[in-house]
């Protein structure tokens, strides 16, 4: 049986007659009949009693109709959510960032994206990884935010915002005057990284490797407020993003420093899937990441 039989069936049953089905199933009165015909044969017993002019049910065509009616019932619920989910009606946006330790910044977004999307759940995946975008092809998260563009063909990286990285000493630390950092000024301290390995820690790879420096010591600390505490007992220097700083500056037990007299930027992205484009609330809280995260406010 095909999903048409079983509209066949329920319209028929209904209206009583192959005439009075039509307009409904938008066939002629001749195709109805060689469907009825067709399933019929199928099955091999009569679905109709014909008792003038007037099509009943038989025992057989009441089973029939009793699975025609759940079976139908359960096709336009899963459509009616379908078009609810890509209409942005309802659905869940699963998210990750090489930065997860630090969603200062997700209330905001929450509070305006909702204000457009009631419905549209988010829901932080904390996991580390150094490629986050596996994640997004083993269908674990909607949207991967990252520092650093990579060759997937399926996915497609929108650009979010670029931001300045910044090294976060003690105030009175002896690097804490200096207008900006070099290499050298690292070669006798303890960096604090966020987690290995050591080329995807943007200072270690652009600025310390050319220069053929290394730290004294480099210390892993995932949690960032265990980080800032390392720094103001003066056990060690994090380089991370100024925006990511600003909140820890407040009280000035810490001072921020450029790196190298031009600076030290990143590109941040965000990558789905191409085929979700479809979804606009998707691209909606991509445009929400630019306006709570870089303050570039081009929400549409």
């Amino acid at each position: 049986m095909e999903i048409r039989h079983l509209r066949l069936v329920k319209e028929v049953a209904s209206k009583g007659s192959l005439t009075k089905a039509m307009d409904a199933l938008f066939l002629s009165q001749s195709a109805l009949s060689h469907q009825l015909k067709e399933i019929e044969t199928q099955l091999g017993a009569p679905l109709f009693h014909r008792i003038n002019k007037r099509l009943v049910l038989t025992g057989a065509g009441k089973i029939v109709l009793d699975s025609a009616e759940k079976i139908l019932c359960e096709l336009e619920q899963t459509e009616l959510s379908v078009k609810k989910y890509v209409g942005g009606d309802t659905g869940t946006i699963r998210l990750t960032t090489q930065c997860y330790t630090t969603y200062h910044w997700l209330p905001s977004l929450m509070i305006d994206f909702n204000k457009e999307f009631p419905k549209i759940e988010i829901e932080i995946y904390p996991d580390d990884t150094d490629h986050t975008e596996k994640l997004l092809l083993n269908g674990k998260i909607d949207i991967a935010i990252v520092s650093e563009k990579r060759n997937y063909p399926n996915l497609h990286y929108h650009d979010l915002f670029e931001d300045e990285m910044v090294a976060i000493v003690p105030s009175s630390h002896k690097l804490a005057k200096k207008k900006y950092l070099n290499a050298k000024d690292f070669a006798d301290e303890t960096l604090i990284i966020h987690s290995y390995p050591l080329h995807s820690v943007e200072v270690i790879r652009s600025v310390l490797m050319p220069a053929g420096v290394q730290p004294k010591k480099v210390m892993s600390i995932q949690v960032t407020e265990a980080v800032i505490e390392m720094v103001k007992a003066g056990l060690g220097v994090k380089v991370m993003a100024q925006w990511m700083a600003t909140p820890y500056l407040k009280d000035r037990s810490l001072t921020a420093i450029p790196i190298t007299k031009k600076g030290l930027f990143r590109n941040w992205y965000a990558v789905m899937f191409d085929k979700q484009e479809s979804q606009q609330y998707l691209l909606n809280f991509i445009d929400h990441l630019k306006c709570n995260i870089a303050g570039i406010c081009e929400v549409k």
